[in-house]
């Protein structure tokens, strides 16, 4: 019996899924733009995860980095305080965009506490606005082009989390907590919520680890414990530092000025460098011995050397016998800016060889984990499928740029 639809919601949840797609697309393009992504974030409040964030972002910048700091904290967002933005409004671009704030020349900042009214009124929202929130911060801000993007989460593993990593599959974390055993046992849950997620934790950091007394000058534990090293011996992670509190850095913060306390954001040396060194570390690798390798047809069905104008041949290969294991053909949707990559990420494409490809379809999928090789050219698909299972695959110039 053929399938029919009187009612209209064929239609309707067709243009729903069309307009799915094309807000996917939107988010991956400024992903794209963004090399590398850091969530700060913690299963225990009160710990200084906002200050950490803060001071990792200025720390970059101050390093020389274009860095973004995006927080997601709906329901307390204290980014604005700690650089005195209380008051300040994003504009909007031509393209009504909106514009993040400038802490720095080379730092911008968002936050749903610069869409608020008055610093006093309570959002209460369930989890589909603070999802829709969190994908605009993503898709209509006018990020440009970043080295890193610090996002500030809230405490614990909720929906502000989970729609983080859910978005930003490349990103990895760094957890805070506090010496003392009960914000270890929070914050161990957010080290099983990342290894759930698949997300590669950096390290932790241990706050307010301890205070110099005025009067001496001798460090005084505040809280017992050794929360982050506990955490760090447990689940095999690194210590990135155990911070002193500061009341230099809390009066700057206070004033709005964390960013000017340069000599005292030094604490955070050794918090960068070992995110500075996870990304130049880095690289595309397939850890799978099954692959799944996506190749552009022409009208005769033989590779074609432009990118997203013709159906696929998709093609399942064990890279360790490296044979052939299947092969099918599948039509993309429409040709539309983005929207190709973006359903070869949904197809679940590990390597894409293709004769040309255009600069931000190729970051896209590379951002998503999948593997690029452009400037293939030849008829037969099945050998070119092997010559690159075989390390012998011969390449050209990349035959498309737009």
């Amino acid at each position: 019996m053929a399938n029919s639809c009187s009612s209209g919601s064929c239609g309707t949840n067709q243009n729903q899924d069309f307009e799915r797609m094309i807000k996917d697309a939107q988010i991956q393009d400024t992903l794209s733009m963004i090399k590398n992504k850091v969530v700060v974030l913690s299963g225990k409040g009160g710990v200084g995860k906002s200050t950490v964030a803060a001071g990792i972002a200025v720390s970059l910048a101050l390093e020389g980095y274009q860095v973004g700091l995006m927080d997601v904290d709906v329901h307390g967002p204290t980014i604005p305080n700690l650089f005195g933005l209380t008051d300040a409004r994003p504009g909007l671009t031509p393209a009504e965009k909106l514009m993040p704030l400038k802490v720095l020349p080379n730092l911008k900042v968002m936050s749903i506490g610069f869409l608020l009214q008055s610093q006093k009124d309570a959002l209460i929202w369930r989890g589909p606005l603070k999802i829709g929130l969190i994908e605009q911060f993503i898709y209509d801000v006018e990020w440009e082009n970043l080295d890193y993007l610090i996002v500030d989460c809230p405490p614990g593993t909720g929906d502000e989390p989970l729609t983080v990593f859910q978005l930003i599959k490349d990103a990895q974390a760094v957890l805070v907590t506090t010496p003392q055993n009960v914000s270890v046992i929070d914050v161990e849950k957010s080290v099983t919520f990342c290894e759930k997620m698949g997300v590669k934790v950096t390290g932790i950091v241990e706050n307010m680890a301890r205070i110099q007394c005025p009067e001496c000058g001798k460090e005084i534990k505040i809280f017992p414990g050794r929360g982050g090293e506990k955490i760090a011996e447990e689940f095999n992670l690194k210590l990135l530092a155990s911070l002193p509190l500061s009341h230099k850095l809390i009066e700057a913060a206070d004033a709005g000025k964390l960013h000017k306390e340069v000599k005292e954001l030094e604490m955070f040396k050794p918090v960068i460098e070992e995110i500075i060194n996870a990304a130049k570390s880095r690289e595309m690798k397939l850890d799978k011995r099954i692959i799944k390798i996506a190749i552009p047809l022409d009208g005769s069905g033989k590779p074609s050397a432009h990118f997203g104008h013709a159906k696929f041949a998709f093609i399942s290969a064990d890279r360790e016998k490296k044979v052939i294991i299947e092969k099918t053909e599948l039509t993309p949707p429409p040709h539309e800016p983005n929207i190709i990559p973006q359903w070869l990420i949904e197809n679940k494409a590990d390597v894409v060889l293709t004769g040309g490809i255009g600069e931000k379809a190729e970051a896209m999928l590379k951002n998503n984990k999948v593997a690029v090789v452009k400037g293939v050219s030849g008829e037969d698909i099945e050998k070119i499928v092997k010559d690159y299972l075989e390390g012998t695959l011969q390449t050209q110039e990349n035959m498309c740029d737009h």
